[in-house]
This record gives structure tokens, sequence and C-alpha cells, in this order.
């Protein structure tokens, strides 16, 4: 599979001309880019997640889609070809121009919103604009190690970021400025937990994704209905119960069952993921899983052998296998 890297000029010329057509700009940030589209009263702050390299040209910002669809204005920041969490001075300058300008004062309605590095550039500039809300899927706090010591996913973040300008640095100081937040985050995911946890809690509603993992937007769109739900929120109408009850839609995801399974195996229930894998099957969409399928065998087989050299003693607990946790 190519790996497109989105860096050169051309790769963003349909969406500038785009912009530029609707009364718009794009704006070179050094490593990064600035596009806005001018459309009505609510305006979308959306952000780059990190695989927008893979996808081809021409480059669109997150959410693209999801704004000119619900006739949203939309400022999105895209990508450059490092990773490197939007912690670059161009990207904390352009903010801190956009906030002493007064742009989001023309709005009546302005939400962030960003997936995992996107969430935490959610969750941070938003202090460039206090009273906005912000929508943000498995975001980081911060990789500032010294908040962070159980963050050790993304080293070459905290290698090419700026951590040392105090600008849009850390969410759980940011937050406190925004008018509401919104994230969606898997409760058993350790280390996203660990993040959300940090976030001020007034104002904060928690929207969980059981056993989706880090990759939510994936999962989600893998049910179907992904962007109306997402339209939903950004627009204030989805509340833990709504999101609940899309989310039974999951009862039918091929992607949902398998990434249950993987969850389950993970914790060491191999019965379960097993019983999981049995319902995905029957599913009409299944398509075979032989990785899957060896590792749920092999991981059976594990705890069958365990089992037998237990000793058996009637009527102690001894004789029962220990109860998912």
């Amino acid at each position: 599979m190519p790996r497109y890297m989105g860096s050169r000029a051309w790769h963003f010329r349909a969406t500038q001309q785009s912009a530029v057509a609707q009364g718009g700009w794009m704006r070179p940030l050094q490593r990064h880019r600035a596009v806005f589209v001018p459309r009505g009263p609510r305006l979308l702050v959306s952000f780059d997640t990190m695989d927008a390299q893979l996808k081809p040209p021409p480059r669109r910002p997150w959410a693209w889609d999801l704004a000119e669809t619900a006739g949203w204005s939309h400022l999105g920041l895209m990508a450059g070809p490092v990773n490197d969490w939007y912690r670059q001075r161009a990207v904390l300058d352009f903010f801190d121009a956009l906030r002493d300008t007064c742009f989001f004062l023309q709005f009546d309605d302005v939400v962030f919103y960003g997936s995992s590095m996107g969430g935490f550039a959610a969750c941070t500039f938003v202090a460039s604009a206090p009273g906005a809300r912000v929508v943000a899927i498995s975001p980081q706090s911060t990789l500032l190690a010294g908040l962070v010591p159980f963050e050790r996913r993304y080293p070459a973040g905290q290698k090419y970021g700026d951590w040392t300008d105090p600008r849009y640095l850390d969410a759980a100081s940011c937050l406190t400025l925004a008018r509401s937040t919104a994230v969606l985050v898997d409760p058993y995911h350790a280390v996203d937990t660990a993040h959300v946890a940090r976030l001020p809690a007034q104002r904060l509603t928690v929207l969980r994704c059981a056993f989706m993992g880090h990759r939510i937007p994936h999962q989600l769109a893998g049910m179907g209905g992904f962007s109306t739900l997402m339209r939903g929120i950004i627009e204030g109408q989805g509340d833990a119960e709504s999101f609940a009850a899309h989310l039974q839609r999951r009862k039918t995801s091929g992607s949902y069952h398998k990434a249950l399974a993987k969850a389950l195996l993970a914790r060491e229930h191999p019965a379960l993921a097993a019983q999981v894998l049995k319902r995905y099957r029957s599913l009409p969409d299944a398509t075979p899983v032989p990785l899957l399928a060896a590792r749920v065998a092999r991981q059976l087989g594990v705890t069958a052998g365990l089992a037998d050299q237990r000793p058996r003693i009637r009527g102690s607990s001894a004789s029962r296998s220990p109860s998912p946790r």
C-alpha cells in the first residue's frame, strides 16, 4: 500500500480552489496548512488525525464533507508530513492571531473537533476562543512527559513537537475556557481514560464507547451513520441516552464484533471471545477471520491446559473458573 505524504502543494490545490471560490482562503503554516470556508453562523474548527498523510490527493481537512453537507463554516487545520501534535510556533501564532483579531466572534457557535492527535488540538486550541464548544474523540490531554508519565505511544510527537512553549499546552487547563466538552472514549482503554480523567469535570460529557479501542471513528463508521451521529453531537443535540441508542447498531456490526473478540483475548477471556466470534459468523456480511479464530482456539487450549493442572477439591472455589473482571 503506498504511503502518501501529502505535503506537496498540488495535493492541496483542489481544496484551496474550492475554498477561494466560496470566499475563503488557505494559509501555509510551515509544516501545516489552514483552510477556511465561510458558509453559515456555526463554525467547525477541525484538526487532521495522524493518518491524514496516508490518504491520496486531493487532501481535505478532517470533517470537510461533514461541514459542507451541514452548511457550516469550516476552519480546517491540515497536518504536515511530521506528526508533531500541532506543537509548532507557526500554528500557535496562528491561533493567537485569530483570538487577537476577534475572528471567532463573527460566528454564533464555534465547535472545535478532532480525534486522537486532532482531539488534543481541539481540547487545547479552544483556549483561543473562550466560550466555544469541544467535541473530541480519544484525545490526549498533553504529551508533556512530566504530566502524563503513562503516555508512551507517541515518541515522535514528543520529539518533533515544541513542548516548551506554554501556549495551548495542556487540555486540563485549556478546557476551563470551553462552554462545554463532549468526549468519546473507550472506558476500558487504560491510557485514553487516564487522559480523560485529567480533564476538568465541569461541563464535561463523557460518551462511553466500550471495547472500541482507540480508533473509535473507525468502529462507529463500521456501524453506519457516523456522519449523522457526529452532526447531532456537534449541533448539541446528542446526549448520553441518544448516543447509547445509536450504539445498539454494534449488534449487527462485523468490525465491532472483531474488535470485541480481540479485546476479550487481550483480557484473557477466550471463552467469551469464542462466543463473540460465533455471533460474528452469523452476521450476513461476515468474512472469514482465520487469524482471529486461530488466536481464540490457541488461547482456549492454553486456558484448558491450565485448568487441567489445577487441583480439583469438591465444594471449593478452586474447582471453579475465575469470574471475568
